[in-house]
């Protein structure tokens, strides 16, 4: 039994919508992966950061004023 026009024309309007709701709920998922990397790589950059030292990691010697 062949598909009338009309039957096919719905069930491609129907897939075309299903398709288009996938879109939209993966958009905002890469979205929100997007956001939760920038995070990380935030945190991970302030590590790195935090751990290097700030002077070059000499010590200063402590001096004494009138010896």
């Amino acid at each position: 039994m062949a598909l009338e026009n009309a039957e096919v024309l719905k069930n491609l309007q129907t897939q075309l919508t299903q398709v288009q709701e996938q879109l939209e709920v993966g958009r905002a998922t890469a979205l929100r992966l997007q956001g939760a990397i920038d995070v990380l790589t935030q945190i991970e950059s302030s590590k790195v950061e935090e751990e290097a030292p700030v002077d070059g990691g000499e010590e200063e010697a402590e001096t004494t004023e009138g010896e």
